[in-house]
């Protein structure tokens, strides 16, 4: 049996969420071992994957790979500062960083090294001769470019140029990264569970008269004064939330804090409401749910997300200092109808073609 070292980004849980499709697929399709390396979504990945884990398919090893942003409060814009005071002392750290992981993939024979996207396991890998596969649709180190000069970069650069093969998803504009070669990917997404997503619907629109509406900024986000906001009193909407969201209404429902399958939610409503993350973004598209994004712009990856959509799936946007006076109206509803017109993604065969050419690498 071969073993996969696969590494997930701090950032958030949408690093997690689009992992979690790919390693369910992988041990679908093949008689591998998955040693999942993360710290931030440790738990949610212990939940997600709990039935993997328990057959001894998947192992979860906490460890913290890298630092993603530092955010100014009550915004999605980067706090320049503070960031660059973390960034110092990653980097200080990156050396001693692979070597922890290079001792680690010849302690556990490692075969293949999937990063999404940490820096420090390709230049172990590399090290080692192991085969790697970077997949995302940014690296940190384009991600950084508008906020350190090149010169502070270079160690990330060091460590991306090793990777042997880049899978590029939706919206990326990385540079041809891959020793080995780059391929292109859509958007997928976790699979839905029909029954609970016809449980969600009845749940929160009984009588099948409202619009539901997905509202989510990630759990990186500090939102403020959601209270405050107009959009809440839209008429004739319910609200899916998420449970860390300080709100409270009738008309708000929480996804429960222990269900880590949010794609269930995203399903089941009529519309999303988030930031330009990828792995809410890919969840909508891939069920043809029409989109609201949340931005500031200030993130080259978002922009990136944004123009992709733009040119071809469709969404509206909404600068976050306008959202507390956001409301989901006859005007808005009209303009989101159009973006039902786009053409469906099929994140089945995506995900299938992912797992055909990560298992011609792996030699499977």
């Amino acid at each position: 049996m071969k073993t996969i070292a696969y590494y997930i980004s701090e950032y958030g849980f949408g690093h997690a969420t689009r992992s979690i499709a790919v390693i369910r697929r992988l041990c679908e399709k093949n008689e591998i071992r998955i040693i999942v390396c993360n710290d931030f979504a440790y738990d949610f990945l212990n939940q997600s994957l709990n039935d993997l884990i328990t057959e001894e398919r998947v192992a979860l090893r906490k460890i913290s790979n890298d630092i993603g942003y530092v955010l100014q409060p009550h915004s999605l814009t980067p706090d320049c500062d503070q960031f660059k005071i973390s960034y110092q002392k990653f980097i200080g750290k990156l050396p001693l960083a692979i070597q922890i992981e290079t001792e680690f993939l010849s302690d556990q024979h490692v075969n293949l090294v999937i990063g999404d996207i940490p820096p420090a396991p390709f230049k172990a890998a590399q090290t080692l001769s192991i085969p790697s596969i970077g997949i995302s649709n940014f690296t940190w180190y384009t991600a950084y470019k508008e906020l350190l000069p090149d010169a502070d970069l270079k160690p990330l650069y060091n460590c991306y140029t090793s990777m042997d093969y880049f899978f590029a998803l939706a919206g990326s504009r990385e540079r041809v990264w891959g020793r080995m070669g780059s391929k292109s990917f859509g958007f997928f997404s976790r699979s839905p569970q029909v029954e609970v997503v016809h449980k969600i619907r009845k749940t929160v629109n009984p009588t099948g008269d409202k619009t539901i509406v997905f509202f989510g900024l990630g759990m990186k986000i500090d939102a403020g004064n959601l209270a405050a906001y107009k959009l809440w009193s839209s008429l004739n909407c319910v609200f899916l939330v998420s449970s860390n969201t300080n709100i409270e209404g009738d008309n708000i429902y929480k996804i429960p804090i222990d269900d880590t399958e949010s794609q269930n939610y995203i399903a089941a409503c009529d519309i999303v409401i988030s930031k330009p993350g990828w792995g809410t973004v890919s969840e909508a598209v891939s069920f043809n749910k029409p989109l609201i994004l949340v931005t500031p712009q200030k993130m080259q990856e978002d922009r990136n997300t944004i123009e992709y959509l733009k040119t071809n799936d469709g969404c509206e946007l909404v600068e976050w200092k306008a959202m507390k006076e956001f409301e989901v109206t006859a005007d808005v509803l009209e303009k989101l109808n159009k973006q039902k017109q786009r053409a469906g993604v099929d994140s089945e065969e995506v995900l299938n073609v992912i797992v055909e050419e990560v298992c011609g690498i792996l030699g499977e």
